[in-house]
């Protein structure tokens, strides 16, 4: 065998030992509201995530999630974190700032820090993180822990869109500080899905 039919032989060889891509789809619809008294504008952020069913299904990896503080304030002032990924909290201002929760398991106390400098924490368990600064009493904000990276925020006229999902059967469920939780089974598969229709405030 000569040396370029080795060495084409061998390049032939790796593609072959490569598994394909996983093809993902995006997870879209839209929320209303069963009470006509209520509009979306009004009763605060709406997270929508998807559970796996199947505990063995592999996650992509998560990004830090970023949270500022500028003017005296969290930005964003409510977010949405994977259970056990990083969340980084960046100091805008001219001003020290000591962010710290007293949520639970999720308690942190980050100390003093000043412009420039960010503190991270890593959040391990599911449920709501009330963030605090304990030099500025009107400071606050929220981050929403969910356990899977599968996650979004509806926008104000109440659409969302779950990126990158891996086809499965998966637990759709909503969270609202106000309106009870929604929960669906669905099954995610390959191309794109109708969008769907979620209704709040009323039984499923």
């Amino acid at each position: 065998m000569t040396r370029r039919a080795a060495a084409v032989f061998a390049a032939l060889a790796l593609c072959a030992s490569i598994a394909p891509a996983q093809e993902t789809v995006d997870v879209r619809g839209r929320i209303a509201l069963a009470l006509t008294e209520l509009d979306l504008g009004s009763i605060g952020p709406i997270a929508v995530y998807l559970e796996p069913l199947d505990p063995k299904m592999p996650l992509p990896p998560q990004p830090p999630e970023l949270i500022r503080q500028r003017d005296a304030q969290f930005l964003p002032a409510f977010s949405i974190a994977t259970v056990g990924a990083e969340v980084q909290l960046l100091n805008d201002d001219d001003i020290f700032h000591n962010v710290f929760s007293f949520s639970g398991a999720n308690a942190f106390d980050l100390g003093l820090y000043p412009r420039g400098e960010s503190r991270t924490v890593r959040l391990q368990h599911p449920g709501e993180v009330h963030i605090y600064c304990s030099i500025h009493e009107s400071m606050s904000g929220l981050i929403l822990v969910v356990p899977t990276p599968y996650h979004t925020q509806a926008g104000p006229d109440g659409a969302f869109r779950i990126r990158g999902v891996l086809p499965g059967r998966y637990r759709l469920r909503t969270w609202n500080a106000s309106l009870p939780p929604l929960a669906r089974e669905l099954e995610v598969g390959r191309g794109a899905a109708a969008p769907l229709e979620l209704t709040l405030g009323r039984p499923e």
